[in-house]
């Protein structure tokens, strides 16, 4: 008669093996964290820095088009600029935390989106006489803008800053 000996994994055997899955699992899980919250910072970066861009380039882009600056007067700053381009008013302000332009009587475009919000803004205008004979006025706008991701939990905190100048060419 012969004996059968079934062998399978002692006690001992089967721990080491659910220790060194945990150890991998543990390793794998960490890693797909890290990676994710890389994604989302790297996409909260990017969020800001491109309505910030847009933002100035589209205030730069007016102010040098622009024949006069209305809004602040000349030596004053405030939150709104007032321009005026080919006989239309041209205005940038917040409603909100979104900054908006809108040209004559048209209804108001966002200029950033509801993924951000602007948490500062300004307007500064500037008159240098020019000091020969011909009595030339240059006009030249200074203008601020502080764009901060629109979430209220800390891992999505981003903000950036961006200051420019920009003179009338017309």
């Amino acid at each position: 008669m012969t004996i059968k000996s079934e062998r399978g994994f002692s006690i001992l055997e089967l721990i080491i093996y659910i220790a060194i899955f945990a150890v991998i699992s543990t390793a794998a899980v960490d890693m797909a964290l890290n990676l994710n919250a890389g994604w989302t910072k790297s996409k909260v970066e990017s969020e800001v820095q491109q309505n910030l861009r847009f933002a100035m380039e589209a205030i730069a882009q007016n102010v040098q088009n622009a024949s006069a600056v209305t809004i602040p007067a000349a030596g004053a700053s405030g939150n709104s600029l007032t321009l005026v381009s080919d006989g239309q008013t041209i205005q940038f302000f917040l409603t909100g935390t979104m900054l908006q332009k809108q040209i004559g009587a048209n209804p108001a475009e966002n200029i950033t989106t509801d993924k951000v919000k602007i948490t500062y803004v300004n307007f500064r205008t500037l008159q240098n006489t020019a000091s020969s004979n011909s009595g030339i006025i240059a006009t030249t706008t200074e203008f601020a803008m502080r764009v901060e991701y629109n979430s209220s939990e800390t891992q999505f905190s981003y903000a950036q800053n961006a200051t420019s100048t920009e003179r009338i060419r017309n």
